[in-house]
């Protein structure tokens, strides 16, 4: 197996993508001057600064390896994964499990009546989004006051960072919601 040009391969996406240097770097939180001792293969990076310069591209680990990626994954309804929770009455589903170097987390969650996430504010640095399949659900931002209240159909993002905290207000069984989280 011959050697992998990684180097070679950054400067190739961030062209391909017309981003600057100073782009990346901002992005990566790397400087300009060592991403471009990397792409001009002066210097060797480590894996944590892979994966920066990969999430500053768009790109998975794999992908600036050079290595084929999974192109699609089925997940059929009867063999979703369900994912471990310490939520009391609320169920989640992964819709994607299998996927190497995934850039986001689809997930299925199943929120029975007056269920919520309890008292604290989840404060996550991926951004994360919401869509009500079925039910309603009541999102309240931190320092906003008055909870929002999505019904079926409604969404909302929130870029990471940003603190919430949700209910399920229905009279329904169940609220079903789609979450998308962003690696």
């Amino acid at each position: 197996m011959g050697a992998i040009n990684v180097g070679r391969r950054i400067k190739s996406i961030r062209k391909r993508k017309n981003l600057t240097l100073q782009e990346v770097s901002e992005n990566s939180g790397m400087s300009a001057t060592a991403i471009s001792a990397i792409e001009r293969n002066v210097s060797s990076p480590t894996v944590n600064t892979l994966v920066a310069i990969g999430r500053a591209l768009g790109e998975s680990l794999t992908s600036l390896l050079g290595e084929n990626e999974i192109e699609y994954v089925v997940t059929r309804a009867g063999t979703r994964k369900r994912v471990a929770s310490d939520m009391r009455n609320v169920e989640f589903q992964t819709l994607a499990g299998g996927v190497p170097g995934r850039r986001f987390h689809p997930v299925l969650s199943i929120i029975r009546q007056e269920a919520s996430n309890g008292e604290d504010f989840i404060n996550r640095p991926e951004d994360d989004f919401l869509f009500v399949i079925e039910g309603s659900l009541d999102v309240e931002m931190d320092g906003a006051g008055t909870p929002i209240r999505l019904e079926k159909g409604d969404s909302v993002y929130f870029r990471g960072s940003t603190p919430y905290r949700w209910r399920n207000p229905s009279g329904q069984e169940e609220t079903q919601l789609l979450v998308i989280s962003t690696s």
